[in-house]
């Protein structure tokens, strides 16, 4: 399983126990014949390291409307409720909302070769404007999974980044015609109260407990509410 921001789900972190998120550049090559079992079930480091074959850093782009389909078939492997390309369509053309996939990058410009186009982990999410000061906006992770292969190396974070960025973008003034363009108050995110390592990892980017709310993920565990604020 992986990382799931809306209901329902069960979160299984990104970093290694001894909190060390391992470089891309720790991945090794190897020959051809090594690179058959490209996916193994029992993944490690040191099976990223001697198996992968033309691993390069994995690459961070927008989902267009040509890679809904592909963008929901991941989501329905990796994660326990599905996501129907109608639904995904929201981060395409809705205001303010945004959806990035982050792609194996030996495979990135080789879509033909995977059903999936090479995604390993998606990040959607979408800014909040309050209807009683315009002043501030606060953003909303909804949407974060990675392939179980790809897991402790980093790319949930580096997709958590690019989100948190896109949300600052926007309450931006250089990047918007309006110089009254509105502060960017804080990101929060929900997250089952039963999953402490998933607690532990939004902690270390930053998110802290807000709140509690009763029943949010149905009769299995209640829902916590964590939100990092901007100064």
């Amino acid at each position: 399983m992986a990382l799931l921001i809306t209901r329902p789900s069960a979160f299984l972190p990104l970093l290694s126990p001894d909190d060390e998120v391992p470089r891309y550049s720790e991945i090794g090559t190897t020959t051809v014949e090594a690179s058959k079992n490209y996916y193994p079930t029992i993944f490690t480091r040191d099976t990223a390291r001697g198996v992968r074959k033309r691993t390069r850093d994995p690459v961070l782009d927008s989902m267009r409307s040509q890679n809904v389909e592909a963008v929901s078939q991941f989501l329905g492997q990796n994660l326990p409720i599905p996501y129907s390309p109608s639904f995904l369509m929201q981060f395409v053309f809705g205001k303010d909302c945004f959806c990035f996939c982050a792609r194996e990058g030996s495979r990135a410009s080789e879509p033909a070769l995977h059903v999936d186009n090479g995604i390993i982990g998606v990040v959607a999410g979408k800014i909040l404007r309050s209807a009683l000061d315009r002043q501030v906006c606060t953003g909303h992770v909804m949407i974060l999974a990675v392939a179980t292969e790809w897991r402790r190396f980093g790319v949930g974070c580096e997709l958590l980044k690019k989100l948190e960025l896109a949300f600052h973008n926007v309450s931006s003034p250089a990047t918007v015609a309006s110089t009254t363009a509105p502060r960017l108050k804080s990101i929060f995110l929900h997250v089952a109260s039963t999953n402490t390592e998933a607690i532990q990892f939004y902690e270390k980017g930053g998110y802290a407990f807000e709140k509690s709310e009763c029943g949010y993920y149905g009769r299995k565990a209640d829902g916590i509410v964590m939100r990092k604020y901007f100064a």
